[in-house]
């Protein structure tokens, strides 16, 4: 049975593996293996962090009711104070607990779906039900530019929309760091706000690339080395191969969700925190 498995995972053609494929149409929608593993990804943060929030909420007065039941839930805890404390109160400072639950939510998004990606879901399958049309069930939805697009556009909206809720029409004095007077100024200070709109779709744009191109890469390498099976001997050197790179895998999925929330986190600050912000905390924190 396993060299069944590694026989479908490893195809012909790798890119088979990372490429979308259709599965069924939904109000004259095609949805393909990657929008139904973002839906997944989607509902299982909403379930995990139902049963995290169930088993983190105090059931009395006394100390032992402050703690968290269950090691489920407590990992999740730790992860997401873990981003709260070092990611994004450096960065947001006051604004942190406002603005947390978004960070939050693009974090564990991208994380259950890179993790979701791992498993061969399609394969299992196809060999449990025997039909090859489960093959292409599962996936990555990450590896797909445009739910990584998406999720980028999403960010950008949340950048100026934070912005512009923070710090009024002030927030767009950021796009024009040099005045347009006197006359003479005028050309240089306009070339720079475009060079500064620019810069921020940029930003965004290389959020979603890094994304995908990463998570895509990996799973092209995974599905080369698996195409490389052509006996016992080769294959067991291969299975070791595998579960080393899956190891390096899974350190990718974690350090891509950190990756695409650190940077977003870092963008909403730019234009939302005052200079005097931080400043001020830190002054607070040495008294």
């Amino acid at each position: 049975m396993m060299s069944n498995v590694f026989l479908m995972l490893g195809a012909k053609d790798p890119t088979s593996h990372v490429v979308p494929h259709h599965l069924f149409e939904a109000f004259g929608v095609s949805i393909t293996n990657h929008h139904l593993m973002g839906l997944v990804a989607a509902v299982l943060v909403f379930l995990v962090f139902s049963h995290v929030g169930g088993r983190s909420t105090p059931r009395g007065t006394d100390a032992e009711s402050y703690v968290t039941k269950g090691r489920l839930a407590q990992l999740f805890e730790v992860l997401a104070e873990f981003i709260r404390e070092n990611v994004v109160r450096p960065n947001l400072g006051s604004l942190t607990d406002k603005y947390i639950y978004y960070i939050w939510s693009v974090f564990f998004f991208i994380l259950f779906a890179n993790v979701l990606g791992m498993i061969p879901f399609g394969a299992l399958f196809a060999l449990v039900f025997q039909d090859d049309s489960w093959a292409h069930w599962g996936g990555t939805a990450t590896s797909n530019l445009a739910i990584t697009g998406a999720m980028a556009t999403i960010s950008l909206c949340a950048i100026v929309g934070i912005g512009v809720h923070e710090q009024g029409l002030k927030y767009f004095a950021h796009f024009a760091p040099v005045p347009f007077t006197p006359v003479a100024m005028a050309p240089l200070a306009l070339f720079l706000v475009v060079l500064e709109v620019m810069g921020l779709l940029i930003k965004c744009t290389v959020l979603a690339v890094r994304l995908f191109g990463t998570m895509m890469a990996g799973h092209l390498v995974v599905a080369a080395v698996l195409a490389l099976i052509t006996g016992w001997a080769v294959g067991g050197l291969v299975v070791v191969s595998l579960t080393l790179l899956n190891l390096l895998e899974l350190f990718v999925a974690f350090l891509q969700a950190f990756i695409f929330t650190f940077l977003t986190t870092l963008f909403i600050a730019a234009g939302a925190v005052h200079h005097d912000d931080h400043g001020h905390e830190g002054a607070t924190a040495a008294h």
